[in-house]
This record gives C-alpha cells, structure tokens and sequence, in this order.
C-alpha cells in the first residue's frame, strides 16, 4: 500500500513538472525508486529535486514494507500462539472448550461433527500442540483468566464448556465468563455431586457429572439394552439410530405458523416430542392442529441425518 502511493505520487509529480506523459513519467518512477538508472531524460532543476526527495521516500516505503512482511512472517513460523489468536479473532458465535482431557477431546469431536466452529483451551502445552495438528484453533493458558478468555474471543462466542478435572478450576472459569460475559450459555462438568449447586451459583447454566452419566448410561444398558443402543454410541462404530435435539422457531424460520400434523408429513422420520413455549410451559405430544409460534423450542426425535437435515433447513430460512 505505502510503495504504490509513492509510485501514484512519483507519476503524478513527473507529469506535472516535465510535463511527461502518463507512461513516461510511470517509467522514471519505477527506475528511480528501484535505482537502476536507466539513462539520462534531461530532468530539470526542479525535477531533479523532486528526483531526491522520491528516492528517499520510496527507500522509506520499501524498507518500511519489507519490515512489516519479516515481521509477519516471523510471527507466524516462530509465535503460533500469535496466529491462533489472530484466527479467534475472526469467529463469531462460535463455542470455547476449556479442558482438552477426554471429556474435552469427546466434546470437540461432537463439535466438530455438527460442523460448529470452536476455539479450546487448555495449559497443557503438549495436548494444546496435538489439537492444533488435528487442525483445532487451540490457546495455550489459564482459562481462568480474563486475558485467555478474551484471547479466545469469549465476547462474541455462543456458548463456552467449562471441562478440566477440578471442580475449582471450572468455578473460576464459570465466575470469569459470566463476569466478562453475562448473557453467554455455559456448561460445566462437576466431578463430584456436592459441587453441582455450586458451579451453578457461579454462573453455569447446566452442569454435567461425567460420573454419574456414565453410571446411569451402564445401568440402563443393563436393564433395557435395545433402548440404550438406539440412544448412544457404544463406540463400535455403528450410527446411532436415535437422536434427541431442539429447534427453535422464530420469524425467519420456514417452520413457523405450520401445524404440527404439518411437520409430521413434511419430516416422516422426526417426531416432535414436546415444545417449550414462550410462557415456560411444556407441552408432551402437543395437539396436532396447534400451529408453531415465534418463540417455540421443539424437541425432536429422529435419525441423526434427518434431524441435521431439519436443523439446516431451518438455520437457512
């Protein structure tokens, strides 16, 4: 930008002093400031001083431009961490994952999976360093800090996982967000049951016992086997059959004003199952006839690429 001024400025200076031609006063401009010299064009007194003060400044410029390219490039090779904040920075409604364990890494592949961008953190240098090569934006740091979470992009971001193992630490981060952030979705893991209420008095609104989950999902793999293998992946690698999800109706949406008998013929293989009104009342297996309404949630049911299917085409209305 500052090297094609100094051309625009030289050609311009060239044409009204000399009163040169567009073409020639471009030509001895590109000569000057690239100083190969390139014959004599009989300047005058006053062409030869605007000649000296062009040569200076487009050394300047050029100087000042190769600068800020080594300087770029070296932030990039030498300070990752630099690039991956640089790449935050550009996100919008996305989600941040503080904790990068195995509740960490199965919340990042699920995100990764519904196509949601993310941003993770973790003070783990080595666990932050096998994210980035998995292609994940990842900030090495205390995710209890204002600066980390700004880093990440927190006041713009959707929603934030607070994940590590220790109920303290994800508390702190609840307390930061909800300070920095007061509108934000959280959700927090809790390690033992007497730290639920709490991590919820700091600001998360859900809060998820790894334990107790797991702990439930084996009972009843136990006592109803064939309703658990629709619910959950096993890891197997066998597609879950079964998906539970919400979709909120609003004004854009395609959705809205229609009856749920509708719904039922337009998406055969997706059951709504309930709806949350605008009111906070919910309705189980809701009237046929009733129409949706600005404000609804549904919560469906149905095979995992017919709900994403029905999620997409509702986000694009």
């Amino acid at each position: 930008m500052v090297c094609s001024l100094v051309v625009v400025i030289g050609t311009a200076g060239y044409t009204w002093i000399e009163g040169w031609t567009a073409w020639q006063s471009l030509f001895f401009t590109l000569v000057t400031l690239t100083t190969v010299g390139y014959g004599d064009y009989g300047l005058s007194e006053q062409g030869e001083r605007f000649t000296a003060i062009l040569m200076i400044g487009g050394i300047a410029s050029v100087s000042y431009a190769a600068s800020q390219f080594i300087q770029y490039a070296t932030t990039c090779v030498m300070q990752p961490e630099h690039r991956m904040i640089q790449k935050a920075k550009r996100l919008s409604g996305h989600y941040i994952v503080c904790g990068l364990g195995r509740t960490g890494q199965r919340v990042m592949t699920l995100l990764r999976e519904e196509g949601i961008s993310f941003v993770a953190i973790d003070p783990d240098e080595g666990l932050v360093e096998q994210a980035r090569n998995e292609g994940v934006i990842a900030i090495c740091g205390d995710a209890t800090t204002d600066r980390v979470l700004l880093d990440a992009g927190v006041e713009r971001a959707g929603a934030i996982a607070a994940v590590t193992s220790q109920d303290s630490v994800n508390a702190m981060i609840c307390l930061g967000t909800r300070a920095l952030c007061p509108k934000i979705k959280i959700s927090a893991r809790a390690e033992g049951d007497d730290s639920v209420q709490k991590l919820k008095r700091a600001g998360a609104n859900t809060v998820i016992n790894p334990a107790r989950y797991g702990g439930d999902g084996i009972a009843q793999s136990l006592i109803h086997p064939e309703t658990v293998g629709l619910l959950f992946d096993c890891g197997d690698g066998a597609t879950r059959a079964l998906q539970f999800s919400e979709i909120v109706v609003d004004q854009e949406s395609h959705l809205i004003n229609q009856r749920i008998i509708d719904f039922g013929v337009s998406n055969p293989n997706v059951v709504i199952v309930g709806i949350l009104e605008t009111n906070g009342e919910f309705s189980m297996r809701p009237d046929t006839k009733r129409r949706l309404a600005d404000g609804d949630i549904l919560f469906i049911a149905g095979s995992v690429v017919n709900e994403k299917a029905l999620s997409n085409s509702n986000k694009a209305a």
